[in-house]
């Protein structure tokens, strides 16, 4: 791995963003340097991290570009700036993964083989699997539901048996595992810092439909993730269940930013809310029914900023989030 601004031709950089998470992100390089492809450059950019997690990188990785935030970003402000250095650096390609992943031996080798092969592909992602024993898929493509305007995983939970091994178009590539060429970074942007977290990855797949360009699922790259390895550090067992209030109020006030900033017409946009009302009277009655009052609260606050908050353009003044601790 290098740091020249001039980089041969098809460099790939990876973009890594740490949070109190030294323990997952430092198996994910090794995994990275153990490829039959190994990237040109890493970034790790550390969100204000409260342990040792940056000074553990640094000591283990000094090759890796690493940089230290000195607020949390969330995982928009984060892998923008990691985006931003490594298309200064000259990279063609930038792969957005989660730190909580492990890459698989041939993994990079056939994202980059089949986007050098097929330049009409702006961006890819691989067969995404549950770490653990055997082959549980969490992601194996994606289908998009124009009403709701979300989008759902393709063959998650189900055990690996090849039943989802053809390369094809997605409408959806999940931000845990994002191989993105260049042009299309520069065309519509990274995140949008508006999101925080979650949701950004849906958000930029829309922009990325809006302006037709074509991503693709590559059942041949395997990546293993610890699902929500590092959210799960948020939780508060004081609240009661596995969720925190802070990941109650981000997914349910992005959805409605999603709402508000993709909705094509009147028709889909109230079918949308109508299913997100749905949703809301039903999560609830059951934090209610459960005494979770904190949790109850962070959804009425949900709905209250995700209608109310300016969204303006993905480079506009961003309202921070609250509950983050």
């Amino acid at each position: 791995m290098t740091s020249r601004p001039d980089m041969a031709p098809g460099a790939v950089g990876v973009v890594l963003v740490n949070w109190n998470g030294a323990g997952f992100t430092i198996p994910c390089i090794e995994s990275l340097r153990a490829g039959s492809v190994t990237p040109d450059r890493i970034v790790v950019v550390d969100n204000a991290s409260r342990d040792n997690s940056a000074d553990l990188i640094a000591e283990r990785f000094p090759e890796v570009d690493l940089v230290r935030n000195r607020e949390n970003a969330g995982f928009t402000g984060a892998n923008n700036i990691g985006i931003t250095r490594l298309l200064a650096a000259g990279c063609d390609y930038v792969w957005i993964l989660n730190n909580d992943t492990i890459v698989e031996r041939e993994c990079l080798g056939t994202l980059k083989s089949h986007m050098d092969g097929h330049p009409e592909v702006s961006a890819c992602s691989g067969k995404i699997l549950y770490d653990g024993p055997g082959r549980r898929i969490w992601y194996a493509g994606a289908r998009y539901h124009h009403w709701s305007l979300g989008f759902s995983h393709v063959g998650q939970g189900e055990d690996d048996a090849g039943q989802y091994d053809a390369v094809g178009d997605v409408p959806f590539l999940s931000g845990c595992c994002m191989f993105v060429r260049r042009e299309a970074l520069e065309r519509i942007g990274g995140f949008d810092d508006h999101f925080f977290a979650y949701w950004e990855d849906s958000d930029w797949c829309l922009r990325a439909r809006h302006a037709r360009l074509r991503l693709q699922y590559l059942p041949g790259a395997v990546i293993r993730h610890k699902v929500s390895a590092t959210v799960n550090t948020l939780k508060k067992q004081r609240y009661g269940g596995t969720t925190s209030p802070f990941s109650v109020y981000i997914t349910n006030r992005n959805r409605l930013y999603l709402i508000r900033k993709h909705g094509e017409s009147l028709l889909q946009r109230s079918a949308a809310l109508l299913a997100f009302a749905g949703w809301f009277c039903y999560y609830g009655a059951a934090l209610l029914l459960l005494f979770r009052f904190e949790k109850f609260r962070a959804l009425v606050m949900a709905v209250n900023d995700g209608f109310r908050n300016p969204l303006g353009s993905s480079s506009g003044p961003v309202m921070a989030p609250r509950y983050l601790g």
